[in-house]
């Protein structure tokens, strides 16, 4: 009896044991998959994961017996990857190409634009180096490319870069030095976030305009570089350098290459972008000087508001504008910045950017109805109906009845009036049947993005968007300051992927009541730059990294849709009996194999892969346009 008593006491205490494991293992991973930070089941949760190593393993076999492809994560990899991810957000940036770095002296190295290096040399993923500058260009096109200068010797002052003119092959032809632009790459302190990183500091991101700069001992900086080949450039292989010098002495001399494709990119996108710029904001960083007067001051900040829309137009990042069709000056903007390359735009002082402030009173609201007859009139007269919409609502409920009373307002007004809604989910008929009937474009966040339910709604003739608000611990790309520099150049290619016709941005300079150089905690949540891309640089804007490298995936898309139209005239010609393996190739690329994005949350941060698909693209495109001359 005493053994047996012995034996049960054991038998409930391990079971005991096991529960309290189990249970914190489940309270951990609960707990700190949504990003709530570290607390005392840390040890715990760490001692699971390494205990639970062979185990996972053979549940991976299992799974994978039982049918599952190769390629995919099993669930339970899946829940390790992601405790680990969220749980513990320790350094894990790259850094062992810090060690072959020569002692005591400088080091300077050619990176890819979607690298990021830290200010102790470290990267964010693994870089790949290269001895020159390789590039690949259409017309019309920008492309970029890093030097990085690691120090480890004494303080450098006064370091620049000289382009040389770019010779073509044919020995007749310069492409000139002006199209050549460098910035020094400035950092930006982050705070610990909700959501999985790979370090919290300071952070690469701002691009300094500058004529030279300073690199301390022991430090590293980055210095971006962009080359613009105009549309006039001929086609071919230009030859040329770019030389390091330290107080006017010629330091080290890079060789450059640049092969201009022969095709040119269009100044409008094809996807469209709407990315929310807050004119009103723009004071806080830009106040009266001592003796301005109001209508003095009034104008300088329209012209820092009209920089900022340039910019963002440059880097193919439409404004969301809110014009009011009734007004000249806003109609004269429009056709300047069409100029530029605006392609979409929002129209009205209703809807998503002012809080859905649409009226309450049914009455209010219907009297709005011959205002916005009037503006699709006038849009139709000065053919802008292509690129309108109405930013009639964010986010909020679905099956809300006052959206739906809104739409049928301005379907009545003018069904061309494109109507658009962003929600965190997808409508579903079944669920609100005739809810979005007279909606046009609906934007589902890219986390709560329901490819079944978004192919219902393409069906019904709904044009579909997405976008990116704040960040997820869900795999999905953020353009966020503390994500992968991928992120915002996979996006586009996930449009083109799954179809998707435009992506949206929450906001382009969100520093409300704080100074984006001194912290990227610039909202009220744990969060690095949700809304904040350009910074505030005296009388103007400042580009980033990240829209930087953003419009590098505008131009790829640009390279997809090419491709895809000369795919068209081939098959209407009937060039593809005559090379169907050419036909083939271009039909492969076309639709971006699972090596570049498997799906929303599961794609590649290999940018020398993404840059290689590209030149796969030119290539074919290429080929195609020879045989149609």
């Amino acid at each position: 009896m005493k053994r047996f008593l012995i034996f049960i006491l054991g038998f409930i205490s391990g079971a005991a044991i096991i529960g309290v494991i189990a249970g914190g293992t489940v309270l951990t991973y609960q707990y700190f998959s949504q990003g709530q930070g570290l607390g005392v089941l840390k040890s715990v949760g760490r001692a699971v994961i390494e205990k639970s190593d062979h185990w996972l393993e053979e549940k991976n076999q299992e799974d994978a017996g039982d049918g599952q492809k190769p390629s995919e994560k099993s669930y339970v990899s899946r829940v390790k990857s992601k405790i680990e991810r969220a749980l513990f957000q320790k350094d894990q940036r790259a850094k062992d190409h810090l060690k072959g770095l020569a002692p005591n002296a400088l080091t300077v190295k050619i990176a890819a634009a979607d690298d990021k290096f830290f200010q102790d040399g470290a990267s964010l993923k693994v870089p790949s180096f290269y001895s020159e500058m390789n590039l690949t260009s259409a017309r019309n096109e920008y492309e970029s490319w890093q030097i990085i200068f690691f120090n480890k010797g004494a303080d450098l002052r006064n370091v620049r870069l000289q382009f040389s003119d770019l010779v073509h092959e044919d020995l007749r032809t310069t492409l000139d030095k002006k199209n050549f632009s460098w910035q020094a790459v400035g950092y930006i302190p982050t705070i610990k976030p909700y959501y999985p990183t790979k370090y919290v500091g300071l952070w690469p991101d701002p691009l300094f305009e500058t004529s030279r700069f300073s690199v301390k001992q022991d430090t590293t900086q980055p210095v971006f570089c962009t080359l613009f080949v105009p549309r006039d450039t001929p086609p071919g292989k230009y030859r040329g350098s770019v030389t390091v010098k330290i107080n006017e002495k010629d330091i080290q001399q890079i060789p450059v290459t640049v092969q201009v494709y022969g095709f040119t990119l269009p100044q409008q996108n094809h996807l469209k972008t709407a990315f929310d710029f807050y004119p009103h904001i723009t004071s806080q960083r830009y106040p009266k000087n001592k003796g301005e007067d109001e209508d003095r001051y009034e104008s300088r900040i329209k012209q820092i508001n009209d920089a900022f829309y340039r910019m963002m137009i440059s880097f193919r990042m439409d404004p969301v504008l809110n014009v009011i069709p009734t007004n000249e000056t806003d109609l004269r903007r429009v056709d300047e910045y069409r100029a530029l390359g605006l392609s979409s735009f929002s129209v009205g002082r209703y809807g998503g950017t002012y809080n859905n402030n649409w009226p309450e009173d049914e009455q209010e609201l219907l009297a709005l109805k011959d205002t916005y007859r009037t503006y699709g009139e006038i849009l139709a007269l000065n053919k802008l109906l292509d690129e309108q919409y109405i930013y009639m609502w964010d986010e909020g409920e679905i099956g809300n009845e006052r959206v739906k009373r809104v739409a049928e307002m301005l379907e009545s007004a003018y069904p061309e009036l494109k109507k658009l809604v962003c929600y965190h989910g997808v409508w579903d008929p079944e669920v609100y049947p005739g809810w979005g009937d007279e909606i046009d474009i609906f934007v589902p966040q890219i986390s709560s993005f329901d490819h079944q339910k978004v192919n219902r709604l393409k069906k019904m003739g709904k044009e579909i968007w997405f976008y990116v608000s704040g960040p997820s611990s869900d795999g999905t790309p953020n353009l966020a300051l503390d994500f992968d520099g991928l992120d915002p150049r996979i996006i586009p290619w996930m449009a083109w992927k799954f179809d998707i016709k435009g992506f949206l941005y929450w906001c382009v300079n969100w520093w409300d009541g704080m100074d984006p150089f001194k912290t990227a905690a610039n909202t009220r949540w744990e969060q690095n730059f949700n809304g904040l891309l350009f910074y505030p640089w005296k009388e103007g804007p400042m580009a980033s990294m990240r829209v930087m490298n953003f419009r590098d995936g505008m131009e790829d898309y640009e390279y997809l849709h090419l491709l895809k139209r000369l795919t068209a005239v081939w098959q209407a010609k009937g060039f593809d009996r005559e090379n169907p393996a050419l036909i083939q190739r271009a039909k492969t690329l076309l639709r971006v194999d699972n090596s570049l994005i498997v799906s929303l949350k599961e794609y590649t941060n290999d940018g020398k892969l993404l840059r290689q698909r590209r030149n796969d693209l030119a290539k074919v495109i290429e080929e195609m346009m020879e045989k149609i001359k």
